[in-house]
């Protein structure tokens, strides 16, 4: 009895196999829904027979696919026939739609462009960045930031609680430092008009023009600042400074020693 079973069992195996192979040579040409029908009933009563573990080897060896189309009969044609009906039969008439599709509630009755958001500081309808001009127009701000760091010197003088104090103090000190940075880009930007004006008065003359390099550059203006630097009696305390830097430096690079 267990070895006809067995057989039983084989040849239901064999008769769904055979039903996936017709039904997917049916997904390839259109057959009757009559006889589709009563061949997944077939299949279906057939299956029942057969254990879980056995269905599931088999639907890993032939793959999900062809085995849901076997056993509920999933064919291409009928999605064919759906798509082939939504078409529009003459170009003038309007496109039928499904009726499964839910409508989405905010509809584009009218086409609206989308506004993009624009940055005039990097959009060239703005025009180009002008920086003489733009210190020029705004050359007002420095007189207000002085005013501002006076006023907080003020501030710190009088001020009797220690915490703000020191916050005062960090804050004025930001300030001038601020303030001379500014005072020595300005006067860098006029040594080099100045030497823009120069030699553009050679060249009128008949002179080969002269440029100078960046490091060129950075040699005049170092000398400029220590010229600067000894007339105000603060060369030393620079260069004191600029010693303590310099061999931090060193000593960081130095090996550490062994515990």
């Amino acid at each position: 009895m267990a070895a006809t079973s067995e057989d039983e069992k084989d040849d239901n195996l064999k008769d769904f196999r055979e039903a996936v192979v017709q039904n997917n040579n049916s997904n390839e040409k259109v057959s009757d829904s009559e006889s589709d029908n009563e061949e997944i009933t077939k299949i279906r009563s057939e299956l029942s027979t057969i254990p879980f573990c056995e269905l599931q080897a088999l639907k890993d060896k032939i793959g999900v696919k062809k085995f849901n189309a076997a056993l509920h009969g999933l064919s291409n044609s009928a999605k064919n026939q759906n798509i082939t009906t939504l078409k529009r039969k003459n170009k003038n008439r309007p496109r039928e739609m499904s009726s499964k599709r839910p409508v989405s509630k905010f509809r584009s009755v009218v086409p609206v462009t989308k506004k993009a958001p624009r940055d005039p500081r990097f959009d060239d309808i703005s025009g180009k960045f002008n920086e003489n001009m733009f210190e020029k127009a705004y050359s007002f701000l420095d007189n207000i930031k002085h005013q501002e760091m006076e006023q907080v010197q003020k501030e710190m003088k009088a001020e009797k609680d220690p915490t703000r104090k020191t916050k005062l103090r960090s804050l004025a000190q930001r300030m001038e430092q601020a303030e001379k940075l500014r005072n020595l880009k300005k006067k860098r930007k006029e040594k080099m008009k100045e030497r823009r004006e120069g030699e553009q008065a050679l060249i009128k003359q008949g002179k080969r023009p002269f440029y100078l390099r960046k490091s060129e550059r950075k040699k005049l203006e170092l000398a400029e600042k220590y010229k600067t630097l000894k007339e105000s009696k603060k060369l030393d305390r620079y260069m004191n400074k600029k010693r303590k830097k310099n061999a931090m430096k060193q000593r960081k690079m130095l090996p550490k020693e062994r515990t």
